[in-house]
């Protein structure tokens, strides 16, 4: 019995789930067919969906399902067009995806997916491309086409001569900065007196040589030349560059003829069809082209024109007053009123019934109907048009709605030569008649939109005869409306130009003779009929700004070039490398330099030689002594970040940072070996300035280089200890550190704090 009852109560309540189980997939199943009557059938699958799981068996379900999944990719599919349309190639791929995967048997869906994708991916390739364009321009960039000097430290100097050779003041700071300074052979030497504090090499080389009438020009790594300044020095110490920039944007006539008027460049020359300028300058000058092409060679402003052309024609018809069916009474002699009497308005009697004739032979005919009229209509038509047009920067856009009508036009050719008799050929051209608007936008830099607009709106006219009666010729004749002019607008907002009316009046009356000009009854009596045509075109136009001229700050800054006589652009030509960075405790104490030593009187020329070529010590700013071993120095890695691909070969420099003489050093290095393969370390410049031998001892394991470089002289100056080399061989971040740097000099070891380690991100 107990049995019995658990399983009846198991049954009951199996009973129980199946109905609610039923009672869900008809509640889904009815709200699927819902959603899909109101067109949401993305839920309408959902739900169908939904009944189907509860109830796998059901036809009707899985019937409604089929149906809703066709329902929703056709509606995907649709979507994907429109955003097609509108260029948005991911979004047509997502609704196309979409589409697809609602009915795999969507074949249009399907094909679309794959011409779309195929879109998108050459529409990615070709910004892969412009990156690869932009990041390709900035390597040539950085890359200087001109002789520079090997990176040296950049810390301030501080020099006080006064009436002391010139020669001897260029060589002085020259060996300040480890840099061999050599002469034109018409420099002119002579006494001076200069004296600066806390400025570079290059900048006491610059104003040495601008108060000197002087120049200067980068031999190779370690020699630069002085030279007289003039015109002729000019041309012949001058580096002349050759490069092509390729435009973007901008016409390249147009450009070329900006470079020539502005950096006044004569050797310029255009590749219209790659829209490319070749120019021939020097690299001052070239500087000055590159910033003034890169301000002119901006992207062309565009423009989305939302037009509303509203027609609106008005009719007011009146008629009012008293009217007779007929205005004419007449009086006719009919004798006998048989068939034939009248004829051509005369009466045929014979004579004998002349004698006879009496009224009842004549018939009187008079109006026999009077209307009173009370019509007034008044009606009013409207024609919308909406169109959005899409318009670049200087080029015109137009729209045309109406009718094509043909235009004959006659030309008249001689029959033979010298004949006078010409012979007629009749051609047509054809006339859009309707709305003819012409756009064309300007995009100034801070958004504002000028728009040049030219509308037309014309109807046609009455056909004309302008031949003979022996020839006739019927032209059509055209009702014309023009409006020009410029409108000056903010991106969204929204100009209305109203005012082109066309009116027609017509006032008729009909009435007895004479009545017209009787006040009052000519208004009760009188049948007046007046009509009133009135059209206006209302044009509205809403720019929206779909891209702008992207104007920069460093276009809107103003940079030197030099005088009227030199062109000269900062950083065009640059003194040391590129790859020297400024010290974060560049801001040491400046180096003085004190003046040299004048040689004694009625010293031999042998003397005074050897006198020159005897060692000094250089000075610090402090004390004016040579720098000791106990004096604060300090080292770093430069750069200290840096990215590479992989297999690519990378360098870091260990620098040290104030000038002091340095006969060896010794270096212990940490690095990655996974990461970075080929490790090895290399006397930096400093040591090698000269050109003295450098021996090395090398000791290596596993991630870790011991190297020891020593000198047979101490080498004096700051810069580059040691050059770091390796080649990138996994992606990923890694780093290299120093564990310690020991430099040796006159005044024995000195343990260097460990700079910061310099990171480096492989990529692939």
């Amino acid at each position: 019995m107990m049995r019995s009852a658990s399983a009846r109560r198991a049954a009951v309540a199996l009973l129980a789930l199946a109905a609610l189980a039923g009672c869900a997939a008809r509640s889904a199943y009815r709200q699927g067919l819902q959603e899909g009557r109101r067109g949401n059938w993305d839920v309408a699958v959902a739900r169908l969906t939904k009944a189907l799981d509860s109830d796998p068996e059901n036809i009707s379900y899985r019937i409604a399902l089929e149906n809703a999944r066709s329902q929703a990719s056709r509606m995907h599919h649709v979507e994907a067009r429109k955003r097609l349309a509108a260029d948005d190639l991911a979004g047509a791929v997502d609704a196309l995806e979409i589409a697809a995967k609602y009915d795999p048997g969507n074949k249009s869906a399907s094909d679309d997916l794959a011409i779309v994708r195929a879109k998108l991916r050459d529409r990615e390739a070709a910004k892969q491309q412009l990156a690869e364009f932009e990041a390709a321009r900035q390597r040539a960039r950085s890359q200087l086409p001109v002789p520079v000097l090997s990176p040296r430290s950049p810390v301030p100097i501080s020099i006080n001569f006064s009436d002391q050779s010139l020669e001897k003041v260029f060589e002085t700071i020259g060996k300040l900065a480890g840099v061999n300074v050599l002469f034109d052979e018409q420099f002119r030497d002579k006494k001076v007196g200069v004296r600066l504090s806390g400025v570079t090499f290059q900048e006491a080389l610059d104003q040495i040589c601008l108060v000197n009438r002087l120049f200067y020009r980068v031999l190779d790594q370690n020699s630069i030349i002085v030279v007289p300044e003039s015109p002729a020095k000019r041309r012949s110490y001058d580096e002349v560059l050759v490069q092509t920039f390729y435009l973007q944007n901008a016409e390249a006539n147009e450009a070329v003829n900006v470079i020539k008027q502005i950096a006044g460049v004569t050797k310029a020359q255009v590749t219209p069809a790659l829209g490319a300028i070749t120019v021939v300058a020097t690299p001052d000058k070239m500087a000055a082209i590159e910033r003034v092409l890169a301000a002119h060679d901006k992207a062309r402003g565009e423009v989305m024109v939302k037009v509303e052309i509203l027609e609106v024609n008005r009719n007011n018809l009146k008629r009012y007053g008293l009217s007779l069916s007929n205005y004419e009474a007449s009086v006719t002699l009919s004798p006998t009123g048989a068939e034939g009497e009248l004829a051509s308005g005369f009466t045929n009697a014979r004579a004998h019934l002349l004698s006879s004739l009496n009224l009842a032979d004549f018939v009187v005919s008079i109006p026999s109907t009077l209307l009173a009229q009370f019509l007034q209509t008044d009606s009013t038509v409207r024609i919308l048009a909406s169109p959005q047009l899409r318009a670049a920067e200087g080029k015109k856009t137009a729209l045309k709605i109406g009718t094509e009508v043909p235009v004959p036009v006659t030309t008249f050719t001689a029959t033979a030569v010298g004949n006078s008799t010409f012979s007629p050929a009749t051609s047509f051209q054809y006339r859009n008649v309707g709305i003819n608007l012409e756009l064309e936008p300007k995009v100034n830099a801070a958004g504002e939109i000028f728009l040049g607009m030219t509308a037309e709106f014309s109807l046609l006219g009455e056909d004309r005869n302008v031949g003979t009666a022996a020839a006739p010729l019927v032209v059509p004749t055209f009702l014309t409306r023009n409006v020009t002019g410029t409108l000056r607008l903010k991106d969204g907002e929204t100009s209305l130009i109203g005012g082109l009316l066309s009116q027609r009046e017509a006032d008729s009356f009909r009435g007895a003779l004479g009545l017209r000009n009787v006040p009052l009854l000519n208004k009760l009596l009188g049948a007046n009929s007046k009509t009133q045509d009135e059209t206006e075109i209302l044009i509205s136009i809403t720019p929206h700004l779909v891209r702008a001229p992207k104007v920069t700050e460093d276009d809107l800054r103003a940079f030197s070039f030099g005088t009227e006589e030199v062109a000269r652009v900062p950083g065009a030509r640059p003194l040391f490398g590129p790859d020297l960075e400024p010290a974060a405790d560049a801001a040491a104490a400046p180096v003085a330099a004190a003046p040299a030593p004048a040689p004694r009187p009625g010293a031999t020329p042998e003397t005074r030689r050897r006198q020159e070529a005897r060692p000094r010590p250089t000075p610090t700013a402090a004390t004016g002594g040579p720098p000791t071993p106990q004096a604060a120095q300090s080292v770093r890695l430069a750069p200290a970040s840096l990215t590479a691909r992989r297999d690519q070969a990378l360098e870091v420099n260990l620098l040290l940072a104030a000038p002091a003489e340095v006969s060896a050093v010794e270096v212990v290095v940490r690095y990655d070996p996974e990461r970075l393969t080929g490790f090895e370390a290399v006397a930096g410049s400093l040591l090698t300035l000269d050109g003295a031998p450098v021996g090395a001892e090398r000791n290596e394991e596993p991630g870790r280089l011991r190297v020891r470089f020593v000198r047979p002289r101490a080498a004096t100056g700051a810069g580059a200890l040691v050059a770091l080399r390796a080649r990138a061989a996994a992606a990923g971040a890694t780093a290299v550190a120093v564990e310690s740097v020991v430099v040796t000099g006159p005044g024995g070891e000195q343990k260097l704090a460990v700079p910061a380690p310099a990171t480096i991100e492989v990529q692939e």
